[in-house]
């Protein structure tokens, strides 16, 4: 075997590696979302201390809101701000490193969920909300009261350095339908929700159960798929063009007689 052919039979071996990695991760990911849907699909609506809830309800009225960046009206909301640095990793490739500046709530102390006649409460530190689009920026305005000392400091965790910062605002309204799943805390006075078990968060979703689980069970099947195709598909494929190739050039040589 010449050395050339080693050289490219160990290029493709580093490349079967890579995507055989790639897709067992991916696969992971999309069995681990495929088994949060199935925890988050069965009902459990005992409205008691220490009960696990999935359920589904309605944010009650109470006095309005406003976002801090946007202003915009709203019963919640949470502003995550970050510092970050875009630049090129060791391959040339686009990346971002972002450091966490800040992050602001304003709204209740507590977000209140009708459950038919019933009432939960959703401490307002407790809720992690889906963030619209990042707006990005190379100064934050004084209005958000972040400090020089908080910026000082997402600064000094960025090692390649500082670009700009970003600003992603969560918001919820009162009459928004939402599912549920969490657990109640133990002991005497409201029903307030707690981290999810399987979660290890409280999940307040804009819509039903339904719309839910159907989400994550698209993405976790179409995650799984496209790992198991890169694994056993992409992975493989330059070592089978070069067995082709071999077998062709075998082949030649075994037809092209003595002359």
């Amino acid at each position: 075997m010449s050395k050339t052919l080693l050289i490219v039979l160990g290029i493709a071996l580093l490349w079967l590696a890579a995507w055989v990695v790639a897709g067992f991760f991916m696969r992971e990911a999309g069995l681990e979302k495929l088994a949060v849907s199935d925890h988050l699909s069965s009902p459990a609506t005992l409205l008691e201390p220490g009960a696990d809830v999935r359920l589904e309800g309605t944010i009650v009225e109470a006095p309005m809101a406003a976002t801090p960046f946007s202003g915009k009206p709203c019963l919640a909301a949470v502003t995550y701000i970050s510092a970050f640095k875009d630049y090129r990793d060791s391959r040339n490739k686009p990346a971002t490193e972002s450091s966490h500046v800040a992050t602001l709530r304003v709204g209740p102390p507590n977000i209140e969920i009708a459950v038919g006649d019933k009432r939960i409460e959703l401490p307002l530190e407790r809720w992690s909300p889906e963030y619209d689009a990042p707006q990005y920026m190379p100064a934050l305005p004084p209005s958000l009261g972040v400090t020089e000392e908080q910026i000082a400091i997402a600064k000094g965790r960025l090692v390649n350095g500082f670009t700009g910062f970003s600003v992603s605002e969560g918001t919820i309204d009162a009459g928004t339908r939402v599912f549920v799943a969490g657990r109640l805390e133990d002991g005497d006075g409201p029903l307030r929700l707690e981290a999810d078990r399987v979660l290890d968060r409280v999940e307040l979703y804009r819509g039903t159960q339904k719309d839910l689980v159907n989400e994550m069970r698209g993405s976790g099947g179409g995650l799984s798929t496209a790992g198991w195709i890169l694994g056993a598909g992409v992975g493989p494929l330059p070592l089978a063009v070069i067995g082709l190739v071999l077998l062709v050039m075998r082949r030649k040589r075994s037809t092209a007689g003595p002359f």
